[in-house]
C-alpha cells in the first residue's frame, strides 16, 4: 500500500469512531433512573404463599413469616402464589413515585402481568414478568374486600407486604 493511501486509510479509521459515537448532549438519559447497587436485571423464582391473614415468602408449609421479597430491578420474575387460606385472595403491585425529572413519569409500576386475581383456596397461579427500573418498595396487597384496611393515616393493613427492588 503506498504512503497516499495509507495516509487516507488512517485518515478514515480515526474519523469513523467519532462519526458514530454519540455525544451525552445528544442523547438524554435525564429519564433514566440511577442504579444504587450497580447491578440490575437477572432471573429470579419466587414462591409466596397468602393465607386469610397473612403474605409469607416461601413454599406453602415452610414456616416463613417473612412478608417482603428482594430482587433486582429491571429482573425478570417468575412468580408463584398459592392460597393457603379458606378464602380467596388476589395480589396487586402499587405504585410507587419515579423520583425522576418533571419531564418524565411521575410513577414506576409493575406491568399487568404481575397482577393475580383472586386465588382460590388450594390453587396456585405463576406468571412471569420483569420488574420496574425504579429502585424502592413496592407494597403489595390482596385487592379482595376485606383483606386490607387503611387507617387514619393511609397505612395499609391486613394482607400487605413490600416487593424491595435493589
Amino acid at each position: 500500500m503506498n504512503k497516499g493511501c495509507w495516509l487516507l486509510f488512517l485518515g478514515f479509521a480515526l474519523a469513523l469512531p467519532s462519526a458514530c459515537s454519540s455525544d451525552a448532549k445528544d442523547h438524554d438519559n435525564s429519564c433514566q433512573p440511577d442504579d444504587q447497587d450497580g447491578t440490575v436485571g437477572g432471573t429470579m423464582t419466587v414462591l409466596l404463599t397468602v393465607s386469610d391473614t397473612a403474605f409469607a415468602v416461601g413454599a406453602p408449609g415452610s414456616g416463613s413469616t417473612q412478608r417482603n421479597i428482594t430482587v433486582e430491578n429491571s429482573s425478570t420474575v417468575k412468580l408463584t402464589v398459592t392460597n393457603v387460606g379458606k378464602e380467596p385472595h388476589s395480589f396487586v403491585v402499587t405504585c410507587i413515585p419515579s423520583g425522576l425529572p418533571a419531564a418524565c413519569s411521575q410513577t414506576s409500576c409493575f406491568p399487568d402481568e404481575a397482577k393475580i386475581p383472586a386465588i382460590d383456596p388450594g390453587d396456585s397461579v405463576s406468571v412471569t414478568f420483569d420488574t420496574p427500573a425504579v429502585e424502592g418498595a413496592y407494597q403489595f396487597t390482596s385487592d379482595v374486600d376485606g383483606d386490607t384496611t387503611t387507617d387514619k393515616q393511609g397505612k395499609v393493613t391486613g394482607l400487605v407486604g413490600q416487593f424491595v427492588l435493589t
